[in-house]
């Protein structure tokens, strides 16, 4: 592929390159390691099973040229060569694949190419790759995180697995001079087989043994799947304590128990892992929890900022989509060989050189979307704060490790870091590290350009939290608390208003779920919860596979005014938490009834509204509705099936103009109880083209735009 490949365009230090059909090539590229190529392409046909076709990027069309974007500055990556994958059917690329040239300069010939040889991810060589990640990043090469706890660590959890209580590790015959006892009715020769052919664990409770706890702890990340595994309930507290069988726990939580014991940089280091599922009282009937569950869960869940902040390390079983699994991986080790090739930099636009021939790495844009951030793990809600809390993660992926701290992604294929960018619809865009959204400390919050930014970095998180799927969809909220706690509500000190905060509570209302346009036609799949978890002018009260667009952090331009707000927490000391229902916002707007109707087509499923006082022409016209005031984003309309037609009470309330000349309005329906009261069920959006529809729905100098007070439930 790289051999038949010509310069299309440049974008600043960026140049693009693309598969021509000449017979001529326009650039030569040799490789040294020949079968190194063949592998890369071994893998796209790989990656790329059971999909309609391939196309490189550039070869679909006559003529084409990748609509590339500048770069302010890519450092050495200079080169790129990309290949994505359509259906006929979709309008959206599936997958896309993309490879960067990293220029060299200097010499290479002291520079040994990472060669991975061992066949599994249990392997001693992936071991002292992540305990060389995890000694840079602990020490002064790593300014921005945190580094090594002490030895008598301060801070532990309410209850960790002690991996002290183990038989048999790493050769040794006992760590612990004081054996657990094995839980049931066994008489002393099966006690003492055990010891030689099994390995036990037991529950320590901080309360209990705080004088004697001592080491590191380790967390974990996974998904629960379906699979039915030991659980701690409250009948099983005695007997987890008493010393856990490794053997009937499952692989997932086995394996990471094994790894995490060998993690430290001295035997016993690593003393304790924290799991989530056998650290947390679980419900012995979920849908009808206990006082005693429910409030272990709620102190649990409350804490969950310091229990992934202080560990020493994260371990996510990042591939694994339940907790049979396992973290450990059969691989073909050569799959991950670094690649160097010989490029022919002549006539290259943008670069120059006295020497003609660089020596050059591959690099793979594609890498860390596909295999960390779409992997299974990292779907789920609750890991994605897992991620951004605990100071560094090591995630076990299909073929190999990655590593993630404040200063680098990186892999065993590329373990000096991954480049900071990343394929997209045939473009390089430079993207933000998940890492990077995370706050800096006071300092950086101060004035308003930091508190600007501190807001901007929670949008980021929120668009990601909302893509993301929970088990219980009660957690909602929850599961992003410990994010919100310790980052941005200590930098922020302002008051928290579910998902929202009570500055710029205006703008930030105004989120929106836009529509999916798939196989041609539009469609409205996010849904609210059968139960009550959030208000519903919060994005927490949607649930949306796509996610949502967060508001906007300003005060210009608004036409409402927030007079007060009530948030009553399920447990009240915790300001993050749950939500009782009854919370409201109370504001003042102009309130301009309206008529929503719905036309379907052959693009799909659309909405459209005009005025009510526009009479019943209007309103039956749809077509006319649709040129009028057809931007219209709903929550969820599957779910909100009562709000059609002239009985639907619906209500527009017009909210700010924003820097494109768009006037967004808030879509409510009123409570036919409650006069005053309303909930949200949308948002629409007028263009400033449509002067005369904007002055339809607002316009100050008309008596009838006077501003009234209502309340948003």
């Amino acid at each position: 592929m790289a051999a038949q490949a010509k310069v299309v365009e440049e974008a600043g230090n960026l140049i693009a390159i693309h598969r021509t059909r000449d017979a001529e090539p326009r650039r030569s590229v040799t490789a040294r390691r020949t079968p190194n190529l063949t592998m890369t392409n071994r893998k796209m046909r790989s990656d790329s099973a059971g999909l309609n076709h391939w196309k490189i990027i550039g070869d679909s069309r006559a003529n084409w040229k990748p609509p590339l974007k500048p770069l302010r500055k890519l450092g050495k990556h200079r080169i790129f060569i990309g290949a994505c994958c359509w259906q006929k059917s979709h309008h959206e690329a599936l997958l896309l694949l993309g490879w960067c040239v990293k220029l060299g300069g200097g010499d290479r010939s002291s520079r040994l190419l990472h060669t991975p040889f061992s066949t599994s991810t249990a392997s001693d060589e992936v071991l002292e790759v992540a305990k060389t990640w995890i000694n840079r990043c602990t020490s002064e090469e790593h300014p921005e995180c945190p580094g090594e706890p002490f030895e008598d660590q301060q801070w532990y959890p309410s209850r960790l697995i002690d991996l002290g209580s183990m038989v048999k590790i790493l050769g040794h015959k006992e760590v612990r001079d004081d054996p657990p006892q094995i839980a049931g009715n066994l008489d002393k020769k099966r006690r003492e087989d055990s010891k030689e052919d099994s390995e036990y664990i037991r529950l320590v409770s901080k309360d209990e043994e705080r004088n004697m706890m001592q080491g590191y702890y380790v967390t974990l990340s996974h998904c629960w799947g379906g699979a039915t595994f030991a659980k701690l309930t409250e009948d099983k507290m005695a007997e987890f304590k008493r010393g856990i069988h490794l053997k009937d726990l499952p692989k997932t939580f086995e394996n990471a128990i094994r790894f995490a014991r060998r993690l430290g940089k001295k035997p016993g280091q690593v003393r304790y892992i924290w799991i989530d599922s056998l650290c947390i009282i679980q419900a012995a009937q979920p849908k009808k929890p206990t006082e005693t569950e429910k409030a272990d869960w709620l102190k649990e869940s409350a804490e969950m900022h310091l229990i992934y902040n202080n560990s020493y390390c994260n371990i996510s079983a990042t591939a694994a989509s339940d907790s049979t699994q396992g973290l450990f991986l059969p691989r073909e080790p050569h799959l991950l060989w670094e690649d160097e090739i010989n490029l022919n930099t002549e006539g290259i636009p943008g670069y120059s050189s006295s020497e003609l021939i660089q020596r050059c790495n591959i690099v793979d844009l594609s890498f860390w979307e596909r295999h960390v951030d779409d992997a299974p793990v990292n779907r789920r809600a609750w890991v994605l704060q897992e991620r951004l809390m605990a100071p560094r993660v090591l995630h076990f992926c299909q073929d190999q490790i990655a590593w993630e701290c404040r200063k680098v992604d990186a892999s065993e294929s590329f373990r000096d870091g991954i480049a900071s960018f990343r394929l997209r619809s045939g473009e390089i865009e430079r993207t933000e590290r998940l890492k990077n959204l995370v706050p800096g400390g006071p300092s950086n919050s101060r004035g308003l350009q930091g508190r600007l930014a501190t807001y901007h970095h929670w949008k980021a998180v929120v668009e990601r939290y909302s893509k993301t799927r929970l088990t219980n969809p009660g957690d909602k909220l929850i599961a992003l608390s410990g994010i919100a706690r310790l980052t941005f509500g200590e930098l922020l000190d302002v008051k928290y208003v579910a998902g929202l905060w009570s500055e710029y509570l205006e703008s930030q209302l105004l989120w929106r779920v836009d529509p999916v346009f798939e196989y041609g036609k539009f469609s409205f799949p996010s849904s609210r919860p059968p139960t009550y978890r959030s208000p519903s002018f919060s994005w927490a009260a949607i649930d949306a596979e796509r996610g949502i667009t967060y508001g906007e952090f300003t005060t210009e331009n608004l036409l409402i005014t927030i007079e007060k707000f009530d948030m009553s927490q399920e447990k009240d000391a915790d300001k993050f938490g749950l939500v009782k229902e009854g919370c409201f916002i109370e504001l003042s707007g102009v309130l301009k009834q309206i008529t929503l109707q719905k036309r379907i087509d052959q693009s799909g499923i659309r909405y459209c509204w005009d005025l009510a006082e526009s009479g019943g022409e209007a309103a039956g016209d749809s077509r006319r509705l649709e040129d009028e005031y057809s931007n219209v984003y709903l929550d969820s309309p599957r779910n909100d099936t009562d709000i059609l037609g002239q009985a639907g009470r619906m209500y527009c309330l017009p909210a700010r103009q924003d820097h494109n000349g768009y006037l967004i309005c808030l879509l409510l329906q009123k409570d036919p109880k409650q006069g005053s009261q309303y909930r949200r069920v949308g948002l629409t959006k007028i263009p400033r083209y449509d002067e005369v529809g904007q002055k339809r729905v607002y316009n100050p100098q008309r008596l009838q735009n006077m501003p009234v007070s209502i309340r948003l439930v």
